[in-house]
């Protein structure tokens, strides 16, 4: 898992790793960010379980 900064102390999605620069979306939690692509693979992989 990816820390949720890197050197420059830019924010980075914890699952894939790609700045906020690179996604639209980078959503915050306790310690933790999670970009909208990831988001959306999420949802389908509990999409397929349903």
């Amino acid at each position: 898992m990816f820390r949720f900064g890197d050197e420059k102390g830019q924010l980075k999605c914890s699952f894939c790793g790609k700045s906020q620069e690179q996604v639209r979306k980078l959503i915050a939690g306790p310690g933790v960010y999670i970009c909208d692509e990831c988001i959306e693979l999420c949802n389908e992989i509990i999409e397929e379980e349903l």
